[in-house]
This record gives C-alpha cells, structure tokens and sequence, in this order.
C-alpha cells in the first residue's frame, strides 16, 4: 500500500519503506500482495509506510479500516485506513503506474519488499566488439523455444515462426537471431559433452533386429567414402526394423541428436523418450519423408524431412522437438506447456524402410550445426535483389500502415549480413561474404520502390524495418541493420565502399534523430505518432533495454557522447528518475 499526501494519486511520496504484515487474526490484509492481486508465499500481505514512520502498535493496527479510493473520478479501489496514513494495495499500484514488485528474503530471514520500475536489463559491452565476436548478449536468446515459433524445420534445420500467420513461415529475421545466438553460446559456453552411438567402425551399436526381412551392415559408402551402417527393414515398425536401445546408456541431458542421413522410398528414423514427472510417459519422434511440417496425436509426433535425395545431415533437439509437439496436439498442450530437460532421456532409435546412417551422436549441444544451418538457409534463399522477402502481409496498423506479402526488412538484411560474416570468417567460404555484399542493395532502393530506404525531413535517410508508406522509423531495427553494414564494413577485404557510406550516412541519422524518441522517463519504439498522428508508441521494457544495449554497443565503436550520453540517461529511466519538466 501506498501512501498519498492529499494531492491525489500524482504525490506519493517518494521515498517509502516497505514493512509485510502477517495478520491472521482479522484477516484485513489478506491478499494484498503483488501485482495481480496474489500474495506471495509467506507476504500474505504488504504495505507501504513513510520512512520515518514507527511499526505500529497492536493497537494502532486493528483500529486500520476499508477506506474506498476514488481514483480520478472514475472508479473506486479497496484501500486501507488508519489515523495517519491511507494504504493502496500494491496490485492496483503495479497495474497503474506500470511498476513491479515482489516479496525476498534476506540472508538473515527477514523479507524484504523489492520495488523496480522496470522488469527488464541492460547487458553492457563486454571487451572489444569485432564482427566475429559475439552478439550483443544474444548468448541469451533461446528462439526455438519461443513460443511464436511453430518449431525447427526437420527439412532445414531452421525456425518456422507463427508471429503473423498461425500456419508458418520463414522469417529472415527469426532465422538469423536463431543463428546468432547458436554461434554466441558456441563461443561463450564449455564444449559439448558428446557420445558416439555409431560411426560404423570406432563405435558400433547393438542393433537389434526385427522381422524376417530385417537386416542391417556395414559398409564403405562409394559417394562419402566412410563406413556407414546400411539397413534394410519393413517400412511399417510393426512389422519390424532395427533398435538401438539407450535406456541403460549414460545419456542425461543428452538431447541433440545428430546423424548422416540417406533415405530411399518411404523409409524413417524415430526416437522414444521417456518423461519422468509423475508418471513416467512415453513421447514418440517420427522422422519421415514427408513436406508436411510437424503433426502431432497424443504423444506420437511426426516431422516431415521432405524428400531429400542424397545424404543429408540432420541435428534436431529433441527437447524442442517434444515441446513444440506437445504444443501442437490439443490434448497435450497445457499439461506439458513447459518441459523440463532433466526430466527428459532417450530410450531407443529405430530404424524403417531402406536407407544409411553414419556419424550417429547424442549431445548436449551442437551450437555449429544450427547455426550453419542458419547461413545455409540464408545463402539458398536469397533472391536476385539480395534480399529475403517476407512472404506473409504486415498490418502494423490496419488499414493505414500495411505490408503485403513480399516485403523486405532490413533489419532482416542486417542481421543476415552479422550472422553470414561470421559464417564466412568461420568457415573460410567466400560464398557467405559475397552473400552479406549482396545484401547491401536493398539498403539504396527506396522504400516506395520496394527497398529499405526511406528519408526524415531534413534529407536524413533511414533503413527500415517495417518499410511501410508512410515511414515508421523502428529505432531497434534501424540500429540492427546499421551493426550489419558494420559488421560488413569491417570484416570485408574487398572494395566495398557502399557499404562503409550506408553505414556513415546512418550513424549521422541516429545521432541527429535519437533524441526524437526520448519520452523523458522512456523510449519510443518507433516514430508513427510523427508520421500518421495516432498516439506514441511506447517501448516495452524489453524494448527499452534493447535500445540501450545497442547504444552501449554503438557507443564502444563511436565516441560521439550523443551516444553513451543518451544509453546513460535511458538506463536512469529504469530506476525511475524522469527527465525534469518546467
């Protein structure tokens, strides 16, 4: 509770100091708790008092009485009472003004209310940025698991986004944040553990065999020229095929699978795992040729493998694998909403059809895999323009600023151009560079032409995200296109002086436009307010932190203080200090 000064909600005090009340006797604070209304465990209720002011008495609390508050005229709130001070329950509070709270313990047992003004962090630079190093803090980032991502295409290994179209599509920027954050934890974190179930000579696996048909050998491949493990089964597991049984094998946490992969006709791999919670249960991973996506009933999930015609790496996590098909079968979603991996092991592989196999593993990351699977997507998909298009429409506000299908992004350009300079200083592939030069075209075709390009008043050009007439002016997706032309800028040793001036021409831009999205206590997320006369837009915390986290970024490569000036001022925001006003 909180209290006011009889100016209104617009004077509370500043500073306050919290103190939780266990009151069981009358039962007065019960629930008055965190935002949302819900006590915490052990903080039935919770209230906010001047600093200066004593515990009350035994006395003084039971003479504490409802009070309702009328806020602004409008509608009344439940508050509390006593001869001094009014208390406002802090669920009201968190709602209102957008601020959180919850119930701690200290080290010595006592508990401690923790007011934030924002939910969110900002990840300072670490060391020197260079455009094989890591990220920004995408180390962090889990994309898979996100729940707009339908899942991990079994065909090419990348996400599958449902963010505007509930069937799925391909989204550039999805894909490359995806890469991204695999070649940053690939940097950041220990080597993998890995075991080999079968190489087809090292490491041989007891394959059991099922039905008369069935058989299973080893050979040298003509086309690879290393032993694989051929097999020959009925394509219908239940008329038999071949088994490799893992459950007496030391395989906790061991949820990427890995192998080379030849199929012929309707032949399969699948895996079973066990999910101890409970009850142990059983999900079942079928791997067919199929172009169908992913099809889920009860625990059996199928993801389609399209039809590939020679051998084929394939790397699925098989953790993602069970939660999005969970997600997928109505009769699963909400129990298994969140998975845990430590509840989760493999039992066997099985094996149908006709095919071969090498190079088997299970590990606890195979961070290179996903994101070469990334860069790959990304060099087979771009266009003659040097782009990725988006293929579904974007009504950023319906009816005024709309995208139809076929539009390019370049913040989606941007972070291609990151994650394919570093797949080319990783790999040595030259292919992966002239792919991130070609992505600089768009970045000179105006916006009402079909680029990325757009202009303030004043001549300041723009690269958009959502490039949409009129502009929108996305601040996030401009800076992430500009680290992009960055990146570029300074990896590459060829001649390539238009992607050093797109960037310059940009950095003059947000360093002239960056104070236009300063709310004096937040951000802006974009500029539509500008452009189309609706109401600001608001960054989210999330948003607002990403901003800074840019900036600091920016800051450490260009000692302009507009930059780390604007970064420190944002960051006092979070703590809730405001800019003053007249």
């Amino acid at each position: 509770m909180l209290e006011t000064d009889g100016r209104g909600m617009s004077g509370i005090a500043g500073r306050v100091a919290v103190e939780l009340r266990k009151q069981r006797r009358g039962g007065w604070f019960k629930g008055w708790g965190m935002g949302g209304g819900n006590a915490a465990p052990g903080a039935e209720d919770a209230y906010v008092e001047e600093e200066d002011a004593q515990r009350p008495s035994d006395a003084h609390h039971a003479a504490v009485r409802q009070v309702p508050c009328l806020i602004n005229g409008e509608y009344e709130v439940a508050c509390r009472r006593d001869e001094r001070d009014v208390f406002i329950p802090f669920s009201f509070i968190h709602n209102y003004f957008e601020v959180y709270g919850r119930v701690e313990q200290r080290g010595d047992g006592t508990d401690v209310f923790q007011w934030s003004h924002s939910y969110s962090r900002v990840y300072e630079p670490q060391g020197h940025y260079l455009p094989t190093s890591t990220f920004l803090n995408f180390e962090l980032y889990n994309v898979e698991a996100r729940e707009r991502v339908k899942c991990v295409s079994a065909t090419e290994g990348v996400p599958i986004s449902t963010q505007w179209h509930s069937s799925g599509y391909t989204y550039p920027i999805q894909i490359a944040q995806f890469g991204l954050a695999h070649y940053c934890k690939h940097l950041t974190e220990n080597p993998p553990q890995r075991v080999v179930l079968e190489d087809g000579e090292e490491h041989k696996g007891k394959w059991e065999v099922q039905g008369l048909t069935s058989s299973v050998s080893r050979i040298l491949d003509p086309l690879t020229h290393s032993n694989v493990l051929k097999f020959k089964t009925p394509e219908t597991s239940s008329k038999g095929g071949a088994m490799l049984k893992l459950s007496e094998m030391s395989t906790q946490n061991l949820l990427v699978l890995s192998l080379n992969l030849l199929l012929q006709g309707n032949a399969s791999f699948t895996v079973t795992l066990e999910y101890k919670d409970k009850r142990p249960e059983v999900f079942t991973l079928h791997y067919i040729r199929s172009e169908t996506l992913l099809t889920a009933k009860d625990r059996q999930i199928f993801y389609g493998l399209g039809n590939p015609t020679g051998w084929k790496r394939i790397t699925r996590n098989l953790l993602i694998d069970v939660h999005k098909g969970a997600a997928a079968s109505p009769a699963l979603r909400k129990r298994f909403k969140k998975i845990s991996r430590s509840k989760l092991k493999v039992l066997a592989l099985y094996l149908n059809g006709e095919g071969s196999i090498g190079n088997v593993t299970l590990a606890s990351a195979e961070h290179l895999h996903h994101f070469y699977d990334a860069a790959n997507w990304l060099l087979n998909h771009q266009d003659e323009r040097g782009g990725w298009s988006i293929s579904v429409p974007r009504k950023v506000i319906s009816g005024v600023l709309e995208l139809e299908a076929g539009w390019y992004s370049a913040m989606a350009q941007g972070q291609a151009m990151s994650l394919l300079v570093r797949a080319a200083h990783h790999s040595g592939d030259s292919s992966y560079l002239k792919a991130a030069i070609r992505a600089t075209a768009l970045f000179s075709v105006n916006a009402t032409h079909g680029g990325v390009r757009t202009y303030f008043p004043g001549g300041f050009v723009w690269y958009e995200e959502y490039p949409t007439t009129p502009s929108l002016f996305v601040l996030n997706g401009f800076i992430y296109s500009l680290l992009g032309l960055y990146d570029l800028k300074e990896f590459s040793l060829e001649s390539n002086s238009n992607g050093a001036e797109l960037f310059a021409d940009g950095m003059v831009s947000l360093k002239k436009l960056l104070p236009l999205f300063d709310t004096g206590w937040g951000s802006l997320y974009d500029l539509r307010h500008f452009t189309t006369h609706v109401a600001p837009n608001r960054a989210r915390w999330d948003y607002h932190t990403t901003h800074i986290t840019q900036l600091l970024l920016l800051a450490s490569i260009d000692d302009d203080p507009v930059l780390s000036s604007t970064a420190q001022r944002w960051k006092e925001y979070m703590a809730g200090h405001r800019a003053s006003h007249n």
